[in-house]
């Protein structure tokens, strides 16, 4: 909770290596060090302090240097508190609520404004000329058309591509890996898996897909922030068709018809189980 327990954890090992009590280290006054560290001791500790440090930063949680350090040295040397357990945990729990209702509306401004860049640039792309858009949303243009039967969503396409945010930040590209790529059909985005069952072999589309369509929500960290449209080029090279499955072996069932008697009585036809059909073997033999 906040670094709590980085710092209960780096302070126990503090209290194992060292050998003489806290209060007799040297500090100049003021109680700062008296220089760069340099033993391990000394090293040890502002490590320490960049851990915590750099969290709190990180979070930009706001704290005083000075009672920060005497409620170190207060649990390190078992003084009496200042704060008892429950004033503690109050504070530390209304600090790190702060800080996630902090998170959490700086992630809702983000995707507002994610949200309304894309849709400005999809009706920006949907009105140039070529462009179509699919009952999706989808947008698309043919740049090469190419020929043959389109992939089926049981299929492999190989393609070579690049992928674009919407400010013209190209994240992905196989074309910078100088090789084409293979995936399932349905193993793409599902603005990937509608563009390329409407493509040919041989053909070369770019796409703008709305962030729906994309990752949504999720993003994909590092370059793709939640709710973001993209844009690609994608050249269709080739179709892996999908193996059809093996089929069945045919198998026979003897089936036992009752007698014309057997019937009136009620019998109806019935299929021999493998111990019946081992029996009536016998008797034919």
């Amino acid at each position: 909770m906040i670094a709590q327990n980085q710092a209960e954890t780096a302070l126990a090992k503090l209290a194992e290596q060292q050998q003489s009590p806290i209060q007799n280290q040297p500090e100049t006054a003021g109680g700062k060090p008296s220089g760069n560290p340099t033993s391990k001791k000394e090293r040890f500790s502002y490590a320490v302090g960049l851990q915590i440090g750099g969290d709190f930063g990180n979070k930009e949680i706001k704290i005083d240097f000075s009672q920060f350090a005497e409620g170190v040295k207060t649990a390190y040397l078992s003084k009496d508190k200042l704060m008892n357990e429950e004033e503690s945990k109050k504070i530390l729990d209304e600090v790190w609520k702060d800080y996630q209702n902090r998170e959490k509306a700086k992630r809702t401004a983000e995707a507002d404004i994610a949200k309304k860049a894309g849709i400005d640039y999809l009706a920006a792309n949907g009105k140039k000329p070529g462009v179509k858009v699919t009952a999706s949303g989808l947008q698309y243009r043919v740049i090469k058309a190419g020929e043959g039967a389109s992939p089926t969503k049981s299929d492999k396409a190989e393609v070579h591509y690049r992928g674009w945010t919407i400010d013209g930040e190209e994240f992905d590209s196989s074309h910078s890996r100088n090789k084409t790529s293979t995936f399932g059909v349905t193993q793409v985005i599902r603005g990937w898996t509608e563009a390329l069952t409407m493509m040919k072999p041989g053909g070369k589309w770019e796409i703008v897909v709305p962030q729906e369509l994309a990752y949504g929500p999720g993003g994909k960290r590092p370059k793709i922030p939640p709710y973001s449209a993209l844009r690609f080029e994608i050249e269709l090279i080739s179709v892996e068709q999908a193996k059809p499955a093996a089929k069945k072996p045919v198998t026979s069932n003897i089936v036992r018809i009752p007698s014309q008697l057997e019937l009136d009585q009620g019998a109806k036809p019935e299929i021999l189980t493998k111990e019946q059909e081992a029996e009536l073997k016998k008797k034919n033999k």
